[in-house]
């Protein structure tokens, strides 16, 4: 996740089996099970719903953002801390499902 630290958040794809997120450098973090960003006070502002439920999506707000420091929480979840004081946590929340899968470039394909 240190690859991460450092890169800025270019791109948050949203499709039918998650949300897709795209840094410049690092790779990709693709969301399948649940998902949630907090702003720099703690306040939710989005996370995963299903999309017949959902009005809009927040993240726009961490798009150009840089990672400053990330966190693990074995086997619960990753964070991502932004420059923008947001905090984007991924949870492995599915046992019989991949909850993320994490591409980085260059490198190994991580499945949580």
């Amino acid at each position: 996740m240190q690859r991460f630290v450092g890169d800025a958040l270019f791109q948050a794809g949203i499709g039918m089996d998650g949300v897709h997120f795209r840094f410049g450098r690092a790779g990709t973090i693709c969301a399948f099970g649940l998902w949630q960003l907090h702003d720099s006070s703690g306040t939710l502002i989005d996370q995963t719903q299903e999309h017949s439920e959902r009005e809009c999506y927040r993240i726009h707000v961490i798009l150009n953002a840089d990672v400053t420091s990330c966190s693990i929480d074995p086997p619960h979840s990753f964070s991502l801390t932004f420059s923008t004081g947001h905090r984007l946590t991924v949870f492995d929340d599915m046992p019989q499902y991949e909850s993320c899968t994490i591409y980085f470039e260059g490198g190994p394909e991580v499945t949580i």
